[in-house]
């Protein structure tokens, strides 16, 4: 902790400020855990000549890199910076996605320092560095076509998101996905599956809050549309519906643990505009949106003396809907 007295003398605040961006941050503190948005496609059968023999499956690999970094120094002080990579390989029909990314950030607040006297006087001011981003997450998926619109899907996440309470969450989906829509333009796409989610919770001072098994049953719908040779639009939306009581989970209306089945319902919602710049370099927009029916309790806040604690009847949550908005450059390697 700085403090830091003010001096008459001081006249002309020195400034500087330093910024390299390429993915706007304002909303990153939403952007805790990247949903659940992927679902594959399958190409359309080629021809093959019976008097030939099948050649054998070509290997597709597609991997791409985003990033972006946010630097304010002098009244403005903040460090923010995020990393991703996207892999795929593709198989005849078979498909395997990987996913990763994670989101930092840091910024400095001025609080004033007070006396004791009615009315208070300001004597100085003090400067408080505080985490306000921390995330990670990582993901992976199977795809298995059986025909060029139907398949069958697993998948299996890890992640955390400390400022959201949440010291870690994963698990795992399976399911059925059927492409309504496959055409060179437009790609439409259902699916119906089960999810399992296990969440694990910052510990606040004299509480302790068990970690909660979630089974659900997940909704799927999402959409590709090609607008020209180089800008395409898509748009999904993921609805999870918890179907087991959730007895250790804090429920937001009570304070109390138990929440029921059908209670604890999850929502993820994605739209994003691409265009392709040059060649392998690309810029998108995107517009996230998350609802939690039943969110995580709140950790302390960062600045809370040692040893602070809620009071025990007092519960905060996090908040019921996160949202995202992103400008990202992307890099495709392959």
């Amino acid at each position: 902790m700085r403090k830091m007295s003010v001096c008459p003398a001081r006249k002309l605040p020195l400034v500087a400020t330093a910024t390299f961006s390429l993915l706007l941050l304002p909303a990153l503190a939403a952007a805790q855990s990247t949903p659940k948005f992927e679902y594959g496609k399958a190409d359309a059968p080629a021809k093959v000549d019976p008097a030939k023999p099948a050649p054998p499956p070509k290997v597709e690999w597609k991997v791409q890199a985003k990033g972006g970094l946010l630097l304010t120094t002098g009244n403005s002080e903040s460090k923010n910076g995020t990393l991703g990579l996207d892999a795929s390989r593709k198989e005849g029909n078979n498909k395997l996605a990987l996913t990763g990314a994670f989101a930092y950030g840091r910024s400095t607040t001025v609080s004033p320092i007070v006396t004791a006297d009615m009315p208070p006087v300001i004597i100085g001011l003090d400067r408080q560095t505080v985490t306000t981003i921390d995330s990670w997450i990582s993901k992976g998926r199977y795809d298995r076509f059986f025909t060029t619109n139907n398949s069958g899907y697993a998948s299996a996440q890890a992640a955390a998101d400390q400022i959201a309470g949440k010291t870690f969450y994963g698990g795992g989906q399976i399911g059925y996905s059927r492409q309504l829509v496959n055409t060179p333009k437009n790609v439409l796409v259902t699916e119906l599956g089960y999810d399992y989610s296990y969440e694990r919770y910052v510990q606040q001072t004299g509480k302790t809050i068990d970690p909660v098994s979630i089974q659900s049953a997940r909704l799927f719908a999402g959409e590709t549309l090609k607008l020209s040779a180089t800008t395409g639009v898509a748009a999904s939306v993921e609805a999870l519906f918890n179907l087991n009581t959730e007895g250790k989970a804090i429920n937001v209306n009570t304070g109390m643990p138990g929440v029921n089945a059908f209670k604890d319902t999850r929502i993820n919602g994605k739209a994003s505009l691409t265009t392709n710049l040059h060649k392998q370099l690309s810029i998108a927009f995107g517009f996230t949106l998350r609802y939690d029916q039943n969110p995580a309790p709140l950790p302390l806040p960062a600045g809370a003396p040692p040893g602070a604690a809620y009071a025990p009847n007092f519960v905060p949550f996090a908040d019921k809907v996160d949202t995202l908005t992103e400008a990202t450059l992307i890099y495709t390697f392959l």
